[in-house]
């Protein structure tokens, strides 16, 4: 699948205007969302950040709305979902609750883990992962115990008020934005949204972008019975990428409960039995990688950049 990856695509971007974690060996990432005043510390694990558009508040079998990535090489899936009438696979207008036409917003999706600052010995605050105890539950949903646990999620915000700031003011300085934590607060509401990001001091040994990954583990598959499996990133961007706007995760929210399709469109019949059952707080989970070659843009982009 050719995603839209890397920083420079955000710069052109400015200028043109679930699979539970129990059950296999992949992370399941959370999402990092801001309250206005809210302040989040995060260090950011790949610089191939994600832009394509995205489908917002869509009419799930369910009865509720999720948010679906669309695939660059398939981008009629949604409306071979979509019923003939008002219904699944169309958008619910925040206010008024009516149903009408899904509405496509280039979005951007990055990946990090959560941080905090403590006191170190000497009374100076330092950075640390934030750590918290990770509930463990059997097949028939019995918490069977706890596990140490990182907090990694997904960051998903538009170009002009959140990206724009990591890619002029930092990726273009640092050429990455892997080797340091940045501060990140939020301010206003509505189209007065405004995110403050302040790059902090790197910490000599997580300053270089490939030890961060091999800190983290990012993309090494554990094993079920590893006990620090909830502290290691075993799922990339790109594994995310590929699920969250894959035709499983399609099928699953989209098909109708009944096992008909929504409109002729001649695709197979919805069998429960044969897909992944994600629950809602499990939506950022990123499933087993298929084998696609996610071709980055960012050479491309870098040498048709304007000086």
């Amino acid at each position: 699948m050719a995603f839209s990856k890397g920083f420079d695509y955000v710069n052109q971007a400015l200028e043109e205007g679930k699979r539970r974690a129990e059950g296999g060996n992949y992370t399941r990432f959370n999402y990092f969302n801001w309250k206005p005043g809210d302040k989040k510390i995060l260090r950011f694990l790949d610089d191939d950040i994600i832009t394509e558009n995205f489908a917002e508040f869509i009419m799930t079998n369910t009865g509720q709305t999720m948010n679906f990535m669309v695939n660059p090489d398939d981008p009629g899936r949604l409306d071979r979902y979509r019923s003939p009438v008002p219904g699944i696979g169309w958008r619910q207008d925040f206010k008024t609750k009516v149903l009408e036409e899904p509405k496509l917003r280039k979005l951007t999706v990055g990946i990090a883990v959560l941080r905090e600052e403590v006191p170190g010995p000497d009374g100076k605050l330092v950075l640390q992962d934030y750590l918290y105890d990770r509930e463990i539950k059997d097949k028939d949903g019995n918490v069977t115990g706890t596990a140490p646990s990182r907090f990694f999620g997904i960051v998903q915000q538009s170009v002009p008020n959140f990206w724009h700031t990591l890619a002029v003011s930092c990726y273009k300085r640092y050429g990455t934005i892997c080797d340091r934590d940045y501060e990140i607060t939020r301010s206003g509401t509505g189209f007065d949204t405004k995110y403050d990001i302040i790059p902090l001091p790197e910490d000599p040994d997580l300053s270089n972008p490939e030890v961060v990954k091999q800190f983290y583990f990012y993309g090494a598959p554990y094993e079920n019975d590893d006990p620090e499996r909830f502290l290691k990133c075993t799922s990339t961007l790109q594994d995310y990428a590929e699920y969250f706007s894959g035709e499983e995760r399609y099928k699953f929210w989209l098909a109708p409960k009944d096992g008909t399709t929504t409109t002729p469109s001649g695709m197979d019949e919805y069998h429960p039995a044969t897909t992944s059952n994600p629950v809602g707080e499990d939506e950022a989970q990123a499933a087993a990688p298929s084998g696609t070659n996610f071709s980055s843009l960012k050479d491309t982009l870098l040498r048709n950049a304007k000086p």
